[in-house]
């Protein structure tokens, strides 16, 4: 292990060129040992290695990392390569592609406008793909538009139903209500998507192969005034077929369609926003998931390593999580 002094200096430069004050972390990627200081209003910094924990080898490569607001920036070096001046340009944390109903700045943001340099980036996208499922998981649907591809339904008495105008009199053998283009009193006509409430069908196909035979697909049409082979409550995902009936039997229906909302109601996203907020807090209280061991304070309560919290603080965010779950609630019972 070297004990030499070896600093690692440079300046930081936001995308709006000013030079910020901010705090400037170095890692060492073997031992994943961290310093850190905070860069002058100039954004000049020094970091020196000889100030890990457990010094350093030559062999050693280290990394500058810089958060400040939605910027961040990152640089290596093997300190082999006798380099010691590093200069960081910031750019824009770009939004997650695969979150919905809120992103990783917003998150930050909720914590007291802290950076990517206290959390990961790719830590707080998992930590809201998380929330998002939770989301899902409890209410039962999707809050934002969910394409489907390719859904398969079996025909039978167990996966399909009657409609009341197919529906035979108790007493006689006659229809009751029997549209002009519904089938024989016999038939089932109705089937119900895996999800709702629909936005649009894509495509809706009836199987019109035989038991062995390889599936052949008939393409279907949306009624939408006359004419028209099928009919979509959208609020409660229900098809109704009025001509061209799937026949009985295993894979006889496929449909492509979206679901859940056009657009991600607030109450919906300031839930993952806090449900996200919770786990941060707790991982940071178990010492975990962060680059850094510096406490994180936010409106004056702060959560130390170790620490499981503010009770105050956690009470109220509990409070919050379970007065929004009632509103999503609601909300979930209104689209469907």
């Amino acid at each position: 292990m070297a004990n030499f002094p070896y600093p690692i200096y440079g300046v930081i430069t936001a995308t709006d060129s000013s030079t910020p004050s901010t705090r400037v972390t170095l890692r060492n990627d073997r031992s994943g040992e961290k310093i850190n200081v905070t860069s002058n209003t100039s954004g000049e910094y020094v970091l020196d290695a000889a100030n890990f924990t457990n010094s350093y080898l030559t062999t050693d490569r280290v990394t500058v990392v810089v958060g400040y607001g939605d910027e961040e920036g990152t640089s290596s070096i093997l300190l082999s390569s006798g380099t010691h001046e590093i200069n960081i340009t910031l750019s824009s944390i770009a939004e997650s592609s695969d979150t919905t109903y809120c992103q990783p700045q917003d998150v930050l943001d909720e914590l007291g406008d802290k950076t990517t340099s206290d959390i990961s980036y790719e830590r707080l996208r998992k930590i809201i793909l998380r929330s998002e499922a939770e989301i899902d998981e409890r209410s039962g649907t999707k809050f934002a538009s969910t394409t489907v591809t390719d859904e398969y339904h079996d025909f039978d008495q167990y996966t399909s139903w009657k409609s009341a105008e197919t529906l035979r009199s108790y007493s006689t053998d006659f229809q009751v209500g029997t549209r002009n283009d519904s089938m024989s009193t016999w038939a089932n006509d109705k089937i119900k998507l895996k999800n709702s409430p629909i936005l649009s069908i894509t495509s809706l196909s009836r199987n019109t192969a035989g038991r062995s035979a390889t599936d052949s697909w008939e393409s279907l049409t949306e009624q939408t005034g006359s004419g028209g082979d099928f009919i979509t409550n959208k609020d409660i995902g229900v098809i109704t077929f009025v001509n061209n009936y799937p026949a009985l039997g295993m894979r006889k229906v496929k449909t492509s369609y979206t679901y859940g909302s056009s657009t991600v109601p607030k109450t919906v996203e300031r839930l993952c926003i806090l449900l996200s907020v919770r786990d941060v807090l707790m991982s940071k209280g178990q010492g975990s998931q962060f680059d850094s061991i510096d406490n994180i304070s936010l409106e004056g309560i702060s959560i130390s390593k170790g620490v499981s919290g503010s009770v105050s603080y956690f009470t109220w965010l509990i409070e919050e999580i379970n007065r929004l779950w009632e509103i999503v609630g609601e909300l979930e019972q209104n689209m469907a």
